[in-house]
C-alpha cells in the first residue's frame, strides 16, 4: 500500500523523536539546575559586596548541582541513540555545562565544612567561618 511504512520504521521514528526530546529537556534541565546552584550562595562567595554573616545555603546549593550532574549525564548517553550529527553538539554543550559544573563543585567544597551549621561567613583569605545564630 503506498504511503504506508512498515511497524518498525514507524517505532524506530518514535524513538528517535523522544531520545531528541529527552535530550532537548536534559540539557536545560541540566542547565538551570547549574544555575540555581550558583544562585545559591552568591552572597557567601562575595565577602566584597556582602560582608557579615549569611544564611548556609551550602547544601541547598549541592543538591542541584548534583542532580544538574546527572541530567547532563543522562543526556550524553541519551546521545548514543540519536544520529552521528547531534552527538558533538550535544557533547559539546554538555561538556561545558559539565567544566562549570566541576568549578562550582571546587567552588562550594570549602564551603561544606559548615553544613551543620545555619550562618557561614567568608574571610579575605577566602576561608569560611561556621556559627549558629
Amino acid at each position: 500500500m503506498a504511503g504506508t511504512s512498515a511497524p518498525s520504521e514507524r517505532e524506530g521514528i518514535a524513538r528517535g523523536c523522544v531520545t531528541v526530546g529527552l535530550i532537548a529537556g536534559l540539557v536545560p534541565l541540566g542547565g538551570l539546575l547549574l544555575l540555581l546552584s550558583f544562585i545559591a550562595t552568591v552572597e557567601i562567595d562575595s565577602p566584597d559586596a556582602f560582608a557579615g554573616w549569611r544564611d548556609n545555603l551550602s547544601s541547598l546549593a549541592l543538591f542541584p548541582l548534583a542532580l544538574s550532574v546527572a541530567t547532563l549525564l543522562g543526556a550524553l548517553a541519551a546521545t548514543l541513540r540519536v544520529s552521528r550529527r547531534v552527538r558533538p553538539l550535544v557533547g559539546v554543550v554538555c561538556g561545558l555545562l559539565l567544566v562549570a559544573a566541576c568549578y562550582r563543585a571546587y567552588t562550594i567544597a570549602p564551603m561544606l565544612k559548615c553544613w551543620g551549621h545555619n550562618s557561614i561567613a567568608r574571610q579575605a583569605d577566602g576561608s569560611y567561618d561556621c556559627a549558629d545564630r
